[in-house]
């Protein structure tokens, strides 16, 4: 009863400040709707606002999401998939926990599926993210070494640049290379579209690869600092490498381990059934 008097109480205090807002805005000549677009203008306006927007925007290209998820996604749209993957989250785990199961923990089973169905979108980014730099390091070594030779061979740093996507495999750092080659073709600045490149990954590689590149364009006499780029992406290839193998050995380790526990368990079962044989036998 005390729940529904406070109920009662915090509808009647919601209706009569909506009904004072409403008297105030008819007062003023505005709508609830010109109110509230002028209350988001306001919001897009703060420099507080445009910070977090060009923060995660950022993040998210630097992580890969116009790749993984959608190409060109923004910030809005982004907030927009999570709302609603954790408002469908929200409302199977009630149903299912509360309506059909009426668990007793039903509702922190709840809560606590609609947190992970919220950051859901994040750790599935960097784990692509992670994944998508090991896979990598074997085109940004053919692609340093693609520019290198261009270089040697009397190439513009551009005409190397836009040769050396011919050599990328890798889908995510292909559509980037594509993407600079599109925007050297219009006439944009090298550095501009090295911005770009850059920014569309949290490759320390690829960061490596564009200083590399600007100070190329700038002096000319960087082959060598391109050559130790090449060996530095190379040691961190079979670094890569090693801990590819290492969690390889770890799995073969484990299934060899289970293998032995079944045949053990089998083994010992095959003598307590004889045991048990030679006791009735008796």
């Amino acid at each position: 009863m005390k729940t529904v008097l406070q109920l009662l109480f915090l509808l009647v205090a919601a209706l009569l400040f909506t009904t004072i807002q409403s008297l105030l805005l008819r007062k003023s000549g505005r709508t609830s709707l010109t109110f509230v677009k002028e209350e988001l203008e306001r919001a897009g306006n703060s420099k507080t606002f445009k910070n977090f927007v060009g923060k995660k925007q950022i993040w998210l290209k630097k992580h890969g999401a116009d790749v993984f998820l959608q190409d060109g996604i923004l910030v809005s749209r982004w907030y927009l998939y999570k709302f609603v993957m954790a408002a469908f989250t929200e409302s199977i785990t009630y149903l299912i926990a509360v309506k059909v199961f009426q668990a007793g923990a039903g509702i922190p089973i709840t809560v606590a599926s609609t947190v992970i169905a919220w950051f859901f979108l994040d750790i599935y980014l960097v784990l692509e993210d992670k994944q998508s730099k090991e896979a990598m390091m074997a085109d940004i070594c053919e692609m340093s070494r693609s520019v290198l030779y261009g270089k040697k061979g009397g190439q513009y740093i551009i005409d190397a640049i836009k040769d050396a996507v011919l050599v990328v495999e890798n889908k995510r750092l292909k559509m980037a290379m594509i993407r600079m080659k599109t925007d050297l073709d219009a006439g944009r600045s090298l550095d501009e579209a090295l911005s770009d490149f850059e920014l569309s990954f949290s490759s320390v590689e690829i960061a490596s690869f564009c200083t590399v590149i600007r100070s190329l364009q700038s002096t000319g006499h960087v082959e060598e600092a391109l050559k130790s780029l090449e060996n530095n992406i190379e040691r961190g290839q079979a670094g890569v490498n090693k801990r590819q193998c290492i969690v390889l050995e770890n799995k073969t380790l484990a299934y060899v381990m289970m293998i032995a526990f079944d045949l053990l368990i089998m083994i010992l079962y095959c003598i307590i059934m004889k045991l048990l044989d030679m006791q009735i036998a008796f």
